[in-house]
């Protein structure tokens, strides 16, 4: 790994709201990205492309945070457990800047039946003692699972799965905690899997699902990118009071009055801008003072 240029206090620039490429405190900086699932592609462009930095792997064992299966169950929140793996990078190569990324799949709780997919990428930079991170969400995401024996037909659940593009993840649906197939691809190993699985079952049943590992997900990479951009842009604007990157949207504030009524509905009214680097805060509008929402969305109106 090349150490790159020497690194300059970003407290020193002048302070404006975005920096020229080449002037970015990170331009030809190397950051860490902490990754056993093939996420370089997804996260090095951007920010090469925003404000020049470049990007390296490095081999660290991210599954001792977590896995999708549960086998190893994740310890804290995704913005913890990505910080956590941008550090186990950093400490492995020495490095002070590190990235990472982490994803909640599951419930939309505003909406429960639909499965939505939280991406977080995340910058750690200890030399200027800060974190940037950033997220995206995404309801388009295949999580498909269902419960078969050896002999049933999974020609429907396969569509829907988009199988073989995505891959499959195989286990006892109760009882025995293992074996656990992960990455399965072809309908070879698939069947072999189901077999074992469901002998082993205590209701003789195989539990088949999406593997959402990044490298093993095309619908979740998708997410990971537009994250990963949604970063680079965050991370090319700069703090208006003291010049550090990562300025952005820290906050919303809820209540839009009812054109009917007057009565504020649950819809974004501002957004808070802020520093991680220093306090400082700007609240900026997102719709006009003379905006009103709709009355089907009014508690009172349509309750």
């Amino acid at each position: 790994m090349s150490k790159g240029r020497t690194r300059h206090p970003v407290a020193a620039l002048p302070p404006s709201r975005r920096w020229e490429r080449a002037d970015h405190p990170y331009t030809d900086l190397v950051a860490v990205l902490a990754t056993k699932h093939g996420k370089l592609p997804l996260i090095a462009p951007p920010l090469e492309e925003a404000v020049g930095l470049r990007v390296e792997t490095v081999a660290v064992d991210t599954d001792a945070l977590g896995t999708f299966t549960g086998d190893i169950p994740r310890q804290g929140p995704p913005l913890d457990t990505a910080i956590a793996k941008a550090r186990l990078g950093m400490s492995a190569v020495g490095r002070p800047l590190g990235l990472a990324s982490e994803g909640s799949i599951g419930p939309d709780p505003a909406m429960p039946f639909v499965i939505v997919d939280r991406e977080i990428v995340v910058l750690v930079d200890d030399d200027n003692g800060i974190v940037v991170w950033e997220s995206h969400s995404s309801w388009d995401v295949i999580a498909a699972a269902t419960n078969v024996t050896a002999d049933d037909d999974l020609g429907p659940f396969l569509a829907e799965a988009g199988f073989p593009d995505h891959q499959l993840i195989v286990r006892p649906n109760i009882g025995a905690v293992h074996p656990i197939h992960k990455g399965i691809s072809s309908i070879d190993k698939l069947t072999a899997a189901i077999a074992e699985c469901a002998s082993v079952a205590t209701d003789n049943l195989a539990r088949v699902e999406t593997d959402l590992r990044a490298h093993a997900c095309p619908s979740r990479r998708d997410v990971i990118a537009a994250a990963a951009q949604r970063l680079a842009g965050r991370i090319a604007a700069r703090c208006p009071a003291c010049g550090a990157p990562g300025w952005g949207c820290i906050d919303v504030i809820f209540g839009v009055p009812c054109a009917w009524c007057g009565t504020e509905v649950a819809r974004p009214r501002s957004e808070i801008d802020g520093c991680p680097a220093c306090e400082h805060r700007e609240t900026r509008a997102v719709v006009s003072p003379e905006d009103r929402a709709d009355p089907g969305e009014c508690p009172y109106c349509n309750p």
